[in-house]
């Protein structure tokens, strides 16, 4: 008996329990949930109602809801056209810098270093004098749109392939890629507008095809570590254009890629992150 009067007074009270539901939800004691009796019996009214017409999910239940929102497909269409529209902007950018004279024409320029006869000394007498000339030069930019990665495929995609392995496989890559920034936002647009069906499997098969917009982010890391090996080019990239280097390697990888390829690769990742919380 002593036992249990003992277990009787260590138990708690109704109003301190609910001091620790919910991490406190209810620091002193709960309010009740309705005003009166006549609000909560017109509340069990409710619900004996809806469950008489079989209907015995809660109201505002978030897994009766939409799987994809009207604003989430705004942002899927606009990101969508994002990648389509970047396809026209400039992703590929090199130069080439050319020495100007006095007169601010295209010239050699005398090396530095070189030897110099000071006026007015006789022709037995040559003082010797190092001087340092800065070349005046000017840069002629060649840029590529997205689009006419695809067109020029036949002289730019020549100096490409005849190049390094890396710099092969890289511009093998960057093909794909732009014939996948034509593709997947068009599937993209087709999943959310065009196909029918029940709204779960619509979500899900929106899902799995919102996963390959990953491509793009791919193929930009997997070239910046092939850039890595290096290699040689398969044309005179210094005299052609000297922002290439001697060498193949990241500084011109990087270097040559311009905003319009970036503008793509947001698009598209965009899209991916979309695909993930759905």
């Amino acid at each position: 008996m002593a036992q249990n009067a003992k277990d009787e007074v260590k138990r708690i009270s109704e109003d301190q329990r609910f001091h620790y539901i919910g991490f406190e939800v209810f620091p002193g004691k709960p309010k009740d949930l309705f005003k009166s009796d006549a609000e909560k019996q017109q509340f069990v009214e409710q619900v004996k109602s809806r469950r008489s017409r079989g209907e015995i999910i809660r109201d505002k239940c978030t897994l009766m809801g939409d799987r994809v929102s009207a604003g989430e497909r705004l942002i899927m269409t606009i990101a969508a056209a994002l990648v389509i529209i970047a396809l026209f902007l400039p992703w590929y950018s090199v130069y080439n810098e050319v020495p100007l004279n006095a007169a601010g024409q295209t010239s050699a320029s005398t090396a530095p270093g070189a030897s110099q006869r000071v006026a007015g000394e006789s022709a037995n007498e040559e003082v010797i004098t190092m001087t340092k000339i800065q070349r005046r030069t000017t840069r002629s930019t060649t840029t590529l749109l997205g689009i006419e990665g695809l067109v020029a495929i036949g002289s730019v995609g020549g100096a490409v392939f005849s190049s390094g392995f890396a710099l092969m496989l890289t511009g093998l890559l960057f093909f794909v890629m732009t014939l996948g920034c034509l593709a997947l936002p068009a599937l993209t647009l087709y999943e959310l507008y065009f196909v029918k069906g029940d709204a779960d499997q619509k979500a899900l098969m929106l899902k799995k095809r919102l996963m390959y917009n990953w491509i793009p982010l791919v193929v930009f890391v997997a070239g910046l570590v092939l850039s890595f090996l290096g290699g040689s080019y398969g044309f005179n990239a210094p005299s052609t254009f000297s922002s290439l280097g001697a060498q193949y390697g990241p500084g011109a990888y990087l270097g040559s890629l311009t905003w319009g390829f970036f503008v793509a690769i947001a698009g598209s990742t965009l899209l991916a992150l979309k695909g993930v919380e759905i």
